[in-house]
Formats: structure tokens, C-alpha cells, sequence
């Protein structure tokens, strides 16, 4: 029956993905409704708090959604108040809007915003950093381990018993959390009616028994915790995609499956309730949404930042693989599914045939999994003033960057910072004019250096990058601050370790840690740009600083012999000593610079290498560097060699990290593989993988092509409708890319084991 799921969905989804939303008219009434009712009630209490406005939005959102119930579905969780190719944030001609719509004048007003802004790259300007707003607005994760355990009855019987002892503040907030959970609950009421309403008349039987398991579930859950596997994966989904609905904020994750749901999966194969195929059914079933959502069949770019987290260890810290585990890899594979994310976690006590399970997944062309490293991430955690026992349930937030499931917000992919245009710069001056920029981001621009031993330059350039990098921390700190005002989120609040007993919204930092994150793009670049003026300025002396920043401004032209010197030197990721030194020098020095830095919240910030697809668009901001780049070219990607001499293995490309401790940078480091298909034995990438978790690497993506059939496939579209690559966090249909992303892909160096 999934052929029929597939097509009722699609008929849904197609009038109201982003592009045909506005002419919905539909959707664009009860949209006007929504806003003036809400409108009118604004207006009628002119000194309510933010949370109490946001409160009452909840309610009204959930008398007016319609519900969508799909007859071979047993899954309830599609409102219908966003774009289809929406998560969650807030985006045009949404419903949940409402409040953001209205405040967010109150962030974006302000001077720090403007000077954000400034280092953008909008216009052309230079791009030291991207910043979506001054807040993550995205990325987030529940707190499913509760919530299946004790229910939102648990949630609201802890709000009650804060009342006595909160302040006006506190008060005010947990009013909010009760109504925002009760608003939730609603929802999933309304969806039973639907689903019985329909059962009236429904004479399909496949279509009958889904209905009924609907109605069932949606009577029980969340409110209640699950008793089988079925209201467990309705429960996960329904709160994923209700608090997405009511918040107007990015849910990534749909919870660490195998972990939360596998005790439900064996008593129901043990009670004989379910067998193993019948669970295969029901999670093709659950998990088959987002791709049509999404339409990935000719979507260009279809990130749909969602997420499940299998493997790695359990919360005790026992090893994690289980039939559950296996039957979600397999069935993602055998529907040739491209959602839900698989992020895959590992480490040093996995069993071996998890390690063949995912070698032979990835070898056969399945490209979306990412491996994550339980022997670093959990540690890394740790260092960071979390609880081992907190740590072990960390997920991954739209890619791999790192939450602690139940207990923050990370805002891990929100703050990109690009590594290598503050060494282009700290080399050759700004080409702008100081009049179009504020006066305090002039202040806070890099400068050239000036030095004569490589010990100043360094210096110079450490300064250089930890100024400008506190400046975009602190003018996002002080924007940030407002947001409070601007989109609380009460309900998802209550979710979250301590919001309800401190009686305090996650945005104003109510959550048990509540760090930020930044992530850096290029290391490579800056690591072998680095370690070319050490050798060909100052210990080698080929020619001076000046020297070199005339070439680099006529972007080597006229140089090819002096760029082929220069490609010849040391470069990360291969063993060479001298840019492994390097490379441990900076990344102690980054580590550092970032520990200093705190946010909106009063946490602190978590350092990643996790640069999704910003090594193409900063790169393409960054002017030629000493490392042999020229102007606009890539930079290099996560953690992995630069382009210009890409590691020849694999394995080299592991063993190039060892000089980095990983572990002092929680918010994740990916490097990404491009292995040859066709070549390479299960039994040996499952040894790679193996050789990368003692290693100490973080998070490895793999992606397994053939090159001719990448090309062909380029030429031919319509002989390979199901050719899938990985691009960064994401995956796609190969041939619906834009040309320049699959041109980026086909140059990808081919890595053996």
C-alpha cells in the first residue's frame, strides 16, 4: 500500500509546496483569520507578556489547523500550516508566524544587527561570517526520552507543582507552558475525531486498519506514554511535527530510534502483536513523508533537516545494535528512501556487524548515512561542563552538529565563520569603503599584518581573528538578548531539563546547558596557507610579505612556476609534519579564542568544523591564498585536505587528523569521503571506519559513486532517476542538482581505502 500512501501524499502536498502556497486560497483564508483573530487579541491586552501572546497563538493554531489524515497512514502529524518543504522555521505564508512577524523589528532594528550584517558577503561585500539571524531559530530537538516516558501528563503535573514557588516571570511562563501543552494535546484529539469521522465511512480494509491505529494512538499519545511500538513512532513523530507547527521553529530530529523505541519493538514481537515484516511496513510508512514532501525527485536542494540518530550506545553506556537498528537501515534502503537523515553513531565497542551493516549500506550506492564517533562526540560533551550520563544522548540537529537530547539548544549551525577570508585579509587590505560600513564594524574589521618573524605574523594573525570573531559573538549576544521577546517558545520549553523548574523560556536560558555554536570553514586553507608563509616568507625567504601580496592581487597570474613551489609545500591531511604541527598550534589557538566567547543565553561556545556547504559559497568570497587558491576557488571541506592536492586514501586522509584533538570541539568536525563504487570490499571499508574511530575522527560521511556514472548521468538524467550523492549535511537525486553542484560533486577526488 505505500504506492497509494505515496500518491495520496503527494496530492496533498502539491498545492501547498512554497512555490503555489501564496495562490492557495484556502490556505491563504484560514492564514488571514489566524492573524486577525490573533490581531484583535494583541491589541485588547497591549501589556501581555511574550509568552502569553505566544501562548494564546498555540490555542488558536489548533482550533483552526485542518486536520490531514491519510487513509493508508497510521500516522497522525500533518497540520497544514507551513510550506511542505518546511521543518518548522519560520517561512513565508506560514501560520505559525504570527508573533515573529510582529516582533521581530525589535532584533533587527538594532545597530548590532546592522553591523552582522556588514561582514555578511550581502552585495558582494566581504564575507567573514553567515548568520541566519541573531538567534537559531532552527535545529532544535524535544526532549523525547522523557516524553516517552512519562508523557505530557509528567510535563504538566511539574508545571503545576513549580506554580508555588516561581516569581511573575516564572509565573507567567509555566501559564504558557501548561496552555501551550494543552494546545498540543488538542491537536492530537482533533485528529482522532478526524480519523473516526472518516472511519464512518471507509470501506478499504488496509485503509480502515490504519485509521483505527490512528484514532487509537491519538486518543493515548503524548499525553500518555506509548505501550507499543506503533504509538511510540506516533508519539515521536506527532510531537516532532506539532511543536515544529505551534513554535515556528526548526525540530530536526525525530529522536535516537533504536534507543527509544526498541524495548517497545521486542515486547511487541514477543507478545506476538507485530512481526518483523509488519514493523518494516510501519516504518516505510512512517518514514516516507518527508521525501514527498520535499519532492525529491526534482528538488534541486532538497534539505529537509531531518534527522534519526540509531546506534552508538544506549544510556547506560552499553553498545547499541540491535534487529531494530538493522530493520530502519534496511527498510530506508529497500524503499530507496532519502529521508529521514541516518545518522549513524559508533565507537570502539560496536559490534562488527553493525560496522559490515553500514559498510555494505554505503558500498552499495545508499548515500545517507553519517557515522559519528560515540569516542569523541560524548567526551568532547563532557569537557564542555555536561554530565557523561547527559552526554550519551546526544542526536544531531539537521546534519551532524551535536545536541543533548532533553537538556539544550546548541545552535550549532547558525554562526559560520570563514576561517580563511580573515587570513585573505589580514594579508591584503579590505576592498571597501569605511563610509558604507557602521563605525563599530570598521573597529572591528582585520587589518593587514605587519611583521617580521613568522612568530609575529602568527600573532598578528591570532589577533586579528579572535577580535573580529568576539565582535560577531558580542553583537550577536547583545541582538540576541531580545529574542525573548520575539519568538518564546513555552511549549518546547517544557521539553527541556530545567525551563519548567526555573520557570524560564529555553531563549532566556531556562534549559540545564545552554551553549552556541561556531562553525569554522577552511581549515585546510588557513593550515596550508599558514604553513607557505612560514616556509616561503621567513624560513626559506623566496620573497617578502609585500612580494606576496602583489602576486595573491594579481591572483598568480604570470606565476605558475612560484604557485607549483608553492603547491609542493607541506599541506594538511597527509601526515607531513610540519602541517600536522600546524595544525595542532591553530586549533589549541581557536579552541581558546572561542572558550572566552558567551551568548544571549550566558552559555558558552561550541566549536565545530562543521561547514555544510559553506566551503563552496565562502570560498567563492575569499580572494586567491598562499596555500596556491585562487580567487573564488573552494575551500576546503570540513576537516578533509584541501583540493589542491586531496589525500590519496582514505586512510591517509584519517591519519592526517591525529594532531587534533577533537574532543575540544563538541559541536562536531565531518570529514567528508568520496570512495569509488564498485571497488572496494565491505570487509575493508568496515576496517577503515574501525581505524577512524581509534583514530580519534569525529564524524565521517561517505559517499560512493562512480564517476563515469555521475557524468553519464549528467548527460542522461533519464537513465538514472535514482542515482543519489551526498552533497554535505544533505542528500539528492543526482540528476535534479544544478549543474555547478553536480560539476562539484563529479571534481570531488575519489578517495580508495
Amino acid at each position: 500500500m505505500l504506492v497509494e500512501l505515496r500518491e495520496e501524499m503527494a496530492r496533498y502536498y502539491a498545492p501547498r509546496q512554497t512555490a503555489r502556497l501564496a495562490e492557495n486560497q484556502e490556505h491563504m483564508a484560514r492564514r488571514a483569520r489566524v492573524f486577525a483573530e490573533l490581531d484583535a487579541y494583541a491589541e485588547a491586552h497591549p501589556d501581555l507578556p511574550a509568552v502569553l501572546l505566544k501562548a494564546r497563538s498555540h490555542e488558536v493554531l489548533a482550533e483552526h489547523f485542518a486536520p490531514a489524515v491519510f487513509r493508508h497512514s497510521p500516522f497522525f502529524f500533518e497540520m497544514g500550516l507551513r510550506p511542505a518543504e518546511c521543518w518548522g522555521t519560520p517561512r513565508a505564508n506560514s501560520l505559525h508566524t504570527w508573533l515573529i512577524d510582529r516582533r521581530r523589528h525589535l532584533c533587527h532594528s538594532l545597530p548590532q544587527f546592522a553591523n552582522l550584517r556588514s561582514f555578511a558577503g550581502n552585495g558582494g561585500e566581504p564575507r567573514i561570517w553567515n548568520v541566519n539571524d541573531v538567534f537559531d531559530f532552527d535545529h532544535h530537538c524535544p526532549g523525547y526520552t522523557r516524553i516517552l516516558r512519562e508523557g505530557f501528563a509528567g510535563i504538566l503535573a511539574d508545571i503545576e507543582a513549580s506554580r508555588p514557588t516561581a516569581d511573575a516571570e516564572g509565573r507567567a511562563f509555566l501559564e504558557a507552558a501548561e496552555r501551550g501543552v494543552r494546545a498540543l494535546l488538542r491537536c492530537a484529539e482533533r485528529f482522532a475525531e478526524e480519523a473516526e469521522r472518516l472511519l464512518t465511512e471507509e470501506t478499504d480494509p488496509d485503509a480502515r486498519c490504519q485509521l483505527e491505529r490512528l484514532a487509537q494512538a491519538a486518543r493515548r499519545v503524548p499525553l500518555l506514554p506509548p505501550r507499543t511500538f506503533h504509538e511510540g513512532l506516533a508519539c515521536l513523530l506527532f510531537v516532532r511535527e506539532g511543536i515544529a507547527s505551534l513554535e515556528g521553529i526548526g525540530v530536526s530530529v525525530i529522536g535516537h530510534l533504536d534507543r527509544l523505541l526498541g524495548d517497545l519493538y521486542e515486547q511487541d514481537l514477543a507478545a506476538g502483536r507485530l512481526t518483523r515484516e509488519e514493523a518494516g511496513d510501519m516504518l516505510a510508512r512512517w518514514m516516507l513523508h518527508t521525501d514527498v514532501k520535499f519532492h525529491v525527485e526534482d528538488n534541486a536542494w532538497p534539505e529537509t533537516s531531518t534527522c534519526i540518530e540509531l546506534g552508538g550506545c544506549d544510556a547506560a553506556g552499553e553498545p547499541l545494535f540491535t534487529d531494530l537498528t538493522r530493520l530502519v537501515i534496511e527498510t530506508h534502503r529497500r524503499h530507496r528512501l532519502v529521508n529521514p537523515k541516518l545518522n549513524c553513531r559508533v565507537g570502539a565497542q560496536s559490534p562488527q556487524a553493525y560496522l559490515d551493516l553500514l559498510s555494505e549500506t554505503v558500498l552499495a550506492g545508499h548515500n545517507h548515512i553519517a557515522i559519528l564517533n560515540d569516542d569523541v562526540l560524548i567526551p568532547a560533551n563532557v569537557r564542555m561542563g555536561k554530565s557523561e550520563e547527559d552526554a550519551r544522548l546526544y542526536v544531531n540537529g539537521g546534519c551532524q552538529e551535536t545536541i543533548v537530547e532533553g537538556c539544550e539548544h546548541s545552535a550549532g549551525a547558525y554562526y559560520y565563520f570563514n576561517l580563511a577570508r580573515v587570513f585573505d585579509l589580514c594579508l591584503r587590505a579590505a576592498p571597501f569603503t569605511e563610509a558604507n560600513y557602521r563605525p563599530e564594524a570598521v573597529t572591528a574589521y582585520p587589518r593587514p599584518v605587519a611583521a617580521h618573524t613568522f612568530a609575529d605574523f602568527y600573532a598578528g594573525f591570532i589577533r586579528e581573528l579572535r577580535r573580529v570573531m568576539h565582535a560577531g559573538a558580542q553583537w550577536l549576544r547583545e541582538a540576541g538578548e531580545q529574542w525573548r521577546e520575539v519568538l518564546p517558545c513555552p511549549l518546547f520549553s517544557t521539553t527541556l531539563a530545567g525551563c519548567v523548574a526555573q520557570g524560564r523560556d529555553y531563549t532566556v536560558g531556562g534549559a540545564k546547558y545552554n551553549p552556541a555554536g561556531i562553525a569554522l570553514v577552511g581549515l585546510g586553507t588557513v593550515v596550508d596557507s599558514l604553513v607557505a608563509v612560514h616556509r616561503a616568507l621567513y624560513a626559506e625567504q623566496w620573497l617578502d610579505l609585500g612580494d606576496l601580496r602583489r602576486i595573491l592581487a594579481a591572483n598568480w597570474e604570470g606565476q605558475e612556476a612560484l604557485r607549483h613551489r608553492f603547491l609542493q609545500l607541506p599541506k594538511f591531511g597527509h601526515g607531513e609534519e610540519e602541517a600536522d604541527q600546524m595544525a595542532s598550534t591553530f586549533s589549541r589557538d581557536l579552541t581558546a579564542m572561542i572558550g572566552e566567547m558567551t551568548n544571549e543565553r550566558g552559555g558558552h561556545y561550541q566549536p565545530s568544523f562543521f561547514v555544510y556547504y559553506a566551503f563552496v559559497h565562502m570560498g567563492g568570497l575569499t580572494r586567491a591564498t598562499p596555500d596556491g587558491r585562487h580567487d573564488g576557488e573552494l575551500l576546503s571541506q570540513g576537516v578533509a585536505p584541501g583540493r589542491l592536492r586531496p589525500a590519496r586514501s582514505l586512510t591517509e586522509a584519517i591519519r592526517g587528523l591525529e594532531r587534533i584533538d577533537f574532543r575540544d570541539y563538541p559541536g562536531n568536525a565531518v570529514l567528508d569521503a568520496q570512495l569509488p563504487a564498485g571497488t572496494m570490499p565491505a570487509a575493508a571499508l568496515a576496517a577503515v571506519i574501525g581505524t577512524f574511530v581509534r583514530n580519534g575522527g569525529p564524524t565521517l560521511q561517505p559517499n560512493c559513486v562512480s564517476v563515469a556514472e555521475l557524468r553519464d548521468a549528467k548527460l542522461h538524467p533519464e537513465r538514472h532517476p535514482d542515482l543519489t550523492v551526498r552533497i554535505s549535511g544533505l542528500s539528492a537525486r543526482f540528476v535534479a542538482l544544478a549543474p555547478a553542484v553536480q560539476d562539484e560533486i563529479i571534481a570531488r577526488t575519489v578517495m580508495a581505502g
